[in-house]
């Protein structure tokens, strides 16, 4: 597999997983940076870190925001708990680290 590919792959997989790793940080945390999340072990150049930010910015942080999941704040680049964050709680198994893989 070329380098380009694996790097196409992991970029999916970070991307795919952001919206999960914001409400799994959000369970812990009642406020975030609205910055990317990364596991151990995850790497991304610069161009790919800013992929994911323009992403996480523009769709998956408006997407939760617009389900009342999460409250974000361009402004302050923060993401906090939303009016209806209580009712994905009740599927936290489903956001837990473990179905990032």
């Amino acid at each position: 597999m070329s380098d380009e590919r694996c790097n196409q792959d992991c970029i999916k997989r970070v991307l795919s997983a952001q919206q999960r790793r914001v409400l799994r940080a959000l369970l812990d945390e009642s406020s975030i940076s609205a910055d990317p999340i990364l596991r151990e072990g995850e790497t991304l150049n610069s161009g790919e870190y800013l992929t994911i930010c323009y992403e996480l910015h523009h769709i998956l942080l408006p997407e939760l925001s617009d389900k009342e999941f999460v409250e974000f704040d361009r402004f302050e680049d923060k993401v906090r708990r939303g009016m209806k964050f209580d009712e994905v709680c009740r599927f936290h198994e489903q956001i837990d680290d473990d179905h990032d893989e």
